[in-house]
């Protein structure tokens, strides 16, 4: 019990097993993929908006996406905002850059951009799954 609280430890929520926080991760992941890749399509194809330009919104939208899904849903934190949030967009600002940069390199190498944006998504999951949990798994109180 938290003394000043008055309850449960501050900043966790009970913890699911492992599977079940994956499969969760999983499932926001592919939420997100799909309204990312939706977004890019719309906006290059139907839009005329250059493959960066596009990709930057897209990304911008999923990252408001997972951080709600995330927190409320996959690990029903209770880390409070002013703790997660900008611990979250640092993660995110650092995934944006991956994803730029991996992107940008694909597409002067002459890749569609379809392509090259899944081997940048790919890179960008890949860094994010240990930061995510740590940001909404931690029990520091800010």
């Amino acid at each position: 019990m938290d003394p000043v609280l008055r309850g449960p430890r501050a900043g966790l929520a009970p913890a699911l097993p492992a599977p079940a926080v994956l499969m969760r991760f999983a499932l926001v992941g592919l939420a997100g993929t799909a309204v990312y890749y939706a977004l890019l399509w719309s906006l290059v194809e139907l839009g005329g908006v250059p493959v960066l330009g596009a990709s930057t919104f897209a990304f911008g939208v999923v990252v408001v996406e997972n951080y709600l899904l995330h927190r409320c849903w996959t690990f029903a934190s209770r880390v409070p905002h002013r703790a997660a949030l900008p611990r979250f967009v640092l993660l995110a600002g650092c995934g944006a850059v991956v994803n730029f940069a991996a992107l940008g390199a694909c597409l002067r190498l002459g890749w569609h951009y379809l392509l090259a944006q899944a081997l940048a998504l790919a890179l960008v999951v890949a860094c994010n799954l240990a930061g995510t949990l740590s940001i909404f798994r931690s029990g520091r109180r800010a």
